[in-house]
């Protein structure tokens, strides 16, 4: 499957695009809920501040007066009086232990020190900054001290609390990107629910059209030029349903696989997952010729070699902007609406795989891609058909062979069947009155040794059981052996003039 894209995420904030005493507003407004002040004063921006940008007061606890029979009172603390701290600002990307040093001694004097203080900085501070920064402030008596780095300072503006002063210095809301995330969410659990309505738990062998929601010419295809390789609307067969949205078939063509050499190819001529239903009820799948053409081909090929390549896409749910469940008389399967971007078209991903004939599947991935397939397929053609001679089968291989376009290999350590060539055509003693007109058309011989056949059975001893059966004795290393594959055809597709012996 294609790598679905990166997920957004917010860049890094701007703090440079800010003058010096918007910076300083900026740090202002994060502090006002850091403590219960009393009083907060921008001296900073009037310049002559003594080194404070920003000063503060905690407010004081409510004052406690000792009753009048006291011989002695307190005087009661002023109560616009509380801790001072110290904020400063410094719009500077980096700030080193000398510069940190530097601008805590000529701001705080250790005769005098403030309570708290505060330095804030859009830059990033390394372990030894803030180590220089905690020993300076400890050694001037400062009671508690902060350093408000890069990090720090997103890490406030991102909070809830504070999403309006995200809004009002960089133009940007969290809380209105959630809401939007919701509404998304929202639409694409609806069109899951929807689908699951529509096409059931199962959505196998049933169609869909997918159509561009920038599209304004539907039906009439003949307002692109370029539709053919480009559509805007296209019926596909649906697959199954997956967590992020509905998989469907994009292609299964005929494909040619050689594990030991590590590589595969496949052609487009006759893509079967372009079958659907039309409006009249009738399955199509374009050029019957070519069909047969290239199946007569691929079947040419030995079975260890024939594979099917198989392509599914992802539409995923959160990009259906609308779904019309009936249709039209065009289409009467239900219209998904999807924004097409390029050569994409609806789809987010792709899972792809090489099915095999009585193997397991094959991923493409780490095999070269070769040109084995021709651009024209020659028409298939019949050898010899033999109707005065039979092979002769086993019950269990026979019974094996009841279905259209059944496969079989025969097992031949006699060379009784040495006669038999590709394409060649012969029937076998079928005693199934159903089936009485099958015959078998060989698709690939070759000669191989008993050594080798044992070394392909070792994994899959049933296969070795069935060799052994139709040669009638145990399977030896130094036995020779004509392996002929075969398919199951009929008298009614030998129309054509071929020689009959």
């Amino acid at each position: 499957m294609k790598k679905p894209p990166v997920t957004r995420t917010l860049a890094p904030i701007h703090f440079e695009d800010l003058d010096p005493h918007r910076f300083e507003d900026l740090v202002r407004q994060l502090a006002y809920d850091f403590r219960p002040w009393q009083t907060i004063e921008s001296t900073g921006r009037g310049g002559a501040d003594d080194g404070f940008d920003i000063r503060a007061y905690e407010a004081q606890s409510a004052p406690v007066f000792a009753a009048e029979d006291d011989e002695e009172q307190k005087e009661a603390p002023h109560p616009m009086e509380g801790n001072l701290w110290m904020v400063q600002c410094k719009r500077e990307k980096q700030l080193g232990p000398k510069r940190i040093s530097a601008i805590i001694a000529e701001a705080v004097d250790p005769s005098a020190p403030p309570y708290g203080y505060i330095l804030a900085a859009p830059a990033n501070f390394s372990k030894v900054a803030h180590d220089r920064f905690r020993d300076e402030l400890r050694s001037r008596g400062v009671m508690e001290f902060y350093l408000w780095g890069a990090g720090e300072l997103e890490d406030m503006l991102f909070q809830p609390k504070n999403d309006h002063i995200l809004f009002a210095f960089f133009g940007v809301s969290l809380a209105t990107r959630r809401r939007s995330r919701t509404t998304e969410m929202r639409a694409a659990v609806a069109a899951k629910n929807k689908l699951l309505r529509i096409l059931g738990d199962d959505p196998s062998h049933k169609n869909v059209l997918l159509r561009d929601l920038k599209d304004t010419e539907y039906p009439y295809e003949d307002k692109y030029a370029d539709f053919a390789d480009q559509p805007r609307w296209k019926e596909y067969v649906a697959i199954e349903f997956h967590p992020l949205g509905l998989v469907v078939a994009i292609a299964r063509c005929y494909a040619y696989i050689d594990i030991g050499k590590q590589e595969w190819d496949f052609t487009k001529a006759v893509n079967h997952a372009k079958i659907v239903q039309d409006r009249h009820g009738f399955y199509q799948n374009g050029d019957k010729d070519l069909q047969l053409r290239v199946k007569g081909f691929w079947e040419l090929l030995p079975s260890a070699n024939r594979a099917t390549f198989v392509q599914n896409g992802l539409i995923r749910y959160d990009a259906m902007a609308l779904i019309d469940e009936k249709g039209d008389p065009q289409f009467q399967s239900p219209h998904i609406f999807v924004d097409f971007q390029g050569e994409s078209g609806p789809f987010v991903g792709y899972f792809g795989h090489l099915e095999r004939l009585e193997r397991d599947d094959e991923s493409p991935e780490g095999l070269k891609r070769v040109e084995f397939f021709p651009e024209k397929f020659p028409k298939p053609t019949f050898g010899m058909v033999y109707k005065d001679k039979v092979i002769s089968l086993d019950d269990r291989t026979r019974a094996s062979l009841r279905q259209f376009d059944a496969n079989v290999i025969i097992y031949d350590a006699e060379e009784t069947y040495a006669f038999l060539k590709p394409t060649d055509v012969i029937g076998f003693n079928n005693v199934d009155e159903k089936a009485k007109d099958s015959l078998l058309k060989i698709t690939h011989c070759r000669i191989t040794t008993g050594q080798e056949l044992l070394d392909e059975t070792a994994r899959d001893p049933s296969q070795k059981q069935v060799i052994e059966r139709q040669i009638g004795r145990s399977l030896q290393g130094d036995d020779k052996l004509r392996v002929l594959e075969a398919k199951v055809i009929y008298d009614w597709q030998l129309e054509q003039n071929r020689p009959v012996v």
